[in-house]
């Protein structure tokens, strides 16, 4: 099967002609410490053994119970996906992790999944159903359990699909981004805090009207403010605010180079744990443990947010015809390839698929970073009024001479309201931009198009009055409309400017430098579309207020303090952000 772009691929055709598939219910699969978690299969009515396809999920293995009128289910799941999977041949085994719907033990978010998981390959490959070749898919935390079970190597484990999996658990943007806490985390709690998923009244109820519960200080009293049982994961969590064994013994980041699989990665642009795509293919690719891990690697980078190929809209913009492709036959290609030995030409496609934005169109390439990328620095000016989009603040490729600081008090119990969502998407920042508590650096119109795709960073020369803040940065597209688009946001928590694990506070009014990651973009800014830096330091409800006060764990911090936030860009100084141009 050839295709010119990955936007050419086909949906998934029937192979096997059948009118419905075998379903077994229950199988209990034996962890090692004891705890059974249950299974279900869905089944060609054809002889085996059969490769099979597993799915490890917290949102309900049951994929057709019913439920009552109007229940909304934690993640929907691609039924013609699945069945078309099992028509070409594949057992689809789809298990409850440990302590969800009807799997023994406790469920802790991310701690037993590596263990859990490579128990669960084992136990498969020995089954008189498998013919030994195991392969796994799924969006969000089945992401996170696929790549939790590929670095254990288990037996059987041929290949993997994890779409919008996160990698480092501190870093790589949920639960937590740099250090600042995702407040969605919360709402997992009060959804899925136990063993299945909360009244099914208060969900629709409360949960999809409301989410005043994400004022609480401090956000460590988020389940006692609204009534509900408060986790006793939730309660661990809130008492590791660094980077320790706690978040180390989740996270898989640091085991990435054990990785014997190929695994195709997806995520979009505008899902808030997409670096994990980028940072997972990455590692593998350079550190992987076997040729096939290095080199099997594949990245699908769309327009999309954390439902990645749902729409060709994202929020408020069409990003045209080609934005949703044909990827449950790329999936599919790869599960042959990888399962069943077929010479299906994905040794040869493009590592690497990304999605430009504003040109609307789809980008193959070798590697990620794109080989042809330069990197260029642009440099943040003023007059010392760089506050809102009618201040003075601009940027340019120019260095700066002398100039005047800019500067803002930033009030936690009035911090910047974006979205809380995790699908916010390509929002206007208009909304935002007439507060005195946002820093707009924007440059003069552009006479050519720039496509900027890779990784982007800034550099920011600051200080604060408080001994501990936020840094939030977004990187914008202002349309000739004056539709601000948002491109990339990055954050970091003053504390961990040098080091995750040992936090080191500011020393008030002292002028530091601070590097900080804004994840990555794949965007054409076309001619008369202007390039827009955004400073501020809060981004809420989306992330936790830092109050500032430099309390030893911020998440149980109750006392805010006003912060005078200065933000220098001179000779001596020069703040500036690093743009990938291709």
């Amino acid at each position: 099967m050839s295709y010119t772009t990955i936007s050419d691929l086909p949906q998934p055709t029937s192979e096997l002609q059948f009118s419905d598939v075998a379903v077994t219910h229950g199988l209990v699969v034996p962890m090692r410490d004891g705890t059974d978690l249950r299974l279900d299969l869905l089944r060609p009515r054809t002889d085996g053994p059969h490769p099979v396809v597993l799915i490890r999920t917290p949102y309900d293995k049951v994929v057709q119970r019913e439920l009552p009128e109007g229940t909304k289910r934690g993640l929907p799941y691609d039924h013609d996906f699945m069945h078309s999977l099992v028509r070409r041949g594949y057992i689809l085994a789809i298990q409850d992790v440990r302590g969800r719907f009807n799997s023994d033990g406790y469920w802790h978010p991310y701690v037993h999944e590596q263990d859990d998981g490579h128990d669960t390959v084992e136990w498969i490959v020995r089954q008189p159903w498998c013919d030994g070749n195991i392969g796994m898919v799924g969006r969000s935390y089945v992401g996170f359990t696929q790549w939790a079970a590929a670095v254990t190597t288990p037996r059987g484990l041929k290949a993997i699909v994890p779409i919008g999996a996160q990698s480092d658990l501190f870093v790589c943007g949920f639960p937590i981004y740099n250090g600042v806490f995702n407040l969605p985390m919360g709402e997992l709690a009060v959804t899925m805090g136990h063993r299945s998923f909360q009244i099914v009244d208060f969900m629709n109820n409360v949960l999809t009207t409301s989410h005043d519960y994400f004022e609480t200080l401090p956000i460590a009293e988020m389940m006692q403010e609204i009534g509900t049982e408060t986790p006793s994961w939730w309660t661990e969590m809130m008492s590791h605010p660094t980077r320790d064994h706690y978040w180390r013994r989740g996270s898989y980041a640091e085991a990435l180079n054990n990785v014997s699989v190929p695994a195709l990665n997806v995520s979009g642009w505008y899902d808030p744990t997409f670096y994990g795509a980028l940072e997972n293919f990455g590692q593998v690719r350079t550190h992987g443990a076997t040729g096939d891990a290095r080199d099997g690697q594949r990245l699908v980078m769309g327009p999309w947010g954390h439902w990645a190929n749902a729409s060709a809209a994202t929020g408020p913009i069409d990003f045209g015809p080609g934005a949703v492709i044909g990827l449950n036959g790329y999936v599919i290609r790869f599960l042959d390839r990888w399962l069943k030995g077929e010479a299906n030409g994905v040794d040869n496609d493009d590592r690497v698929h990304v999605f430009v934005m504003g040109a609307n169109e789809w980008w193959a390439a070798s590697d990620w970073p794109l080989p042809q990328t330069r990197y260029v620095r642009f440099y943040l000016h003023s007059g010392g009024n760089a506050n809102g989009d009618e201040g003075d603040g601009s940027i340019s490729l120019e260095a700066p001479g002398a100039e005047p600081h800019d500067s803002f008090a930033y009030d936690p119990l009035d911090p910047v309201r974006g979205s809380w969502s995790m699908h916010e998407g390509p929002i206007d920042d208009r909304a935002i931009s007439d507060r005195r508590d946002v820093l707009s650096y924007t440059s003069e119109p552009l006479k050519q198009p720039l496509d900027v795709v890779g990784p982007l960073s800034c550099t920011l020369h600051a200080a604060s009055s408080a001994r501990d803040t936020d840094w939030h940065i977004r990187l914008v597209d202002v349309h000739p409309s004056g539709y601000a688009q948002f491109l990339a946001h990055g954050m970091l928590r003053a504390r961990f400017r040098q080091s995750f694990e040992h936090p080191k506070f500011l020393e008030p009014g002292r002028p530091e430098v601070f590097e900080l990651d804004l994840g990555a973009t794949a965007n054409r800014f076309l001619p008369g579309h202007r390039i827009r830096l955004e400073i501020m330091s809060s981004w809420y409800p989306r992330y936790d207020r830092n109050l500032n006060s430099g309390a030893e764990n911020p998440f149980r911090d109750s006392t805010p303090i006003v912060a005078q936030q200065t933000i220098l860009h001179n000779d001596a100084r020069p703040s500036s952000v690093l743009l990938p141009v291709v």
